[in-house]
């Protein structure tokens, strides 16, 4: 069987170092990524994007969902290009898993709902889709690269090298979800951490809990339980103290609504 050879390695390992040193911009580190990674790979296109999913109030189809898709990618131009989609669509056609609220008419319109990658791991010999779930975030963090017809394709080792590169980049994510909370030394658990960014963005228990589908005693009891993990008695000190952080790898997406 082929193995990984140790330069490749290395390669993805300086990429994330890169990547780790450029700060909470995404302007900065997601342009840079698509380059290096459409080189390391010898691919056509690279796209590197992170994946929102949204309800749709009233749609007659309750299989519609609102996606918004805010990325950057790749073609071997001059220049880097944003990638700022919005639209209805049926979440398979994005190989995404719904998450959805017990509540079919939820009152909150436009309400996030929670997502995870359906599957990891889509590769072929012309295109590798890698998917990353970002649960604190609510959304799923996507790479998709290209190959053309002029082009080698791609090998079951390349695969391989694609997917540690994401995992890689993903525990950056996680690390820096972590930092925020201000515990290093132990994770939170993924409905903690969904609790935790929900009360960042400024949400009312009451709309935690329809956001994440669950009942507002779960919630009360989350966040009981970040109380005492971050050593805090309210929601003013929980705030205060997550809202710092000394990581230097932030990345955070404003999505337009």
């Amino acid at each position: 069987m082929d193995r990984l050879r140790l330069k490749d390695v290395r390669a993805i390992y300086r990429l994330i170092g890169d990547i780790r040193s450029m700060g909470s911009e995404p302007s900065k580190w997601r342009g840079h990524l698509v380059r290096r990674v459409r080189k390391l790979f010898d691919a056509a296109i690279v796209v590197s994007s992170e994946v929102h999913v949204r309800t749709v109030p009233a749609h007659p189809k309750n299989d519609i969902v609102r996606v918004i898709d805010a990325g950057w990618g790749f073609d071997g131009g001059s220049e880097v290009w944003q990638i700022q989609t919005d639209m209805l669509a049926r979440p398979e056609e994005f190989m995404l898993q719904l998450l959805r609220t017990k509540n079919p008419n939820p009152p909150n319109p436009d309400m996030e709902i929670p997502v995870l990658p359906a599957p990891p791991l889509r590769g072929g010999k012309s295109f590798v889709l890698s998917q990353y779930p970002l649960p604190h975030l609510g959304a799923v963090d996507q790479l998709g690269i290209h190959k053309d017809s002029s082009q080698d394709p791609f090998t079951a080792i390349q695969h391989r090298l694609i997917r540690l590169f994401h995992l890689e980049l993903g525990r950056l994510w996680t690390r820096d979800a972590l930092l925020k909370a201000r515990d290093p030394s132990a994770q939170l658990a993924p409905r903690l951490a969904q609790t935790l960014a929900a009360l960042q963005s400024g949400c009312s228990e009451k709309e935690v809990s329809q956001r994440l589908g669950i009942s507002r005693h779960t919630v009360h009891n989350y966040v009981k339980a970040l109380h005492h993990r971050l050593g805090v008695s309210s929601r003013g000190e929980l705030l205060a103290k997550t809202a710092q952080s000394n990581t230097p790898f932030l990345p955070q997406f404003s999505v337009r609504k």
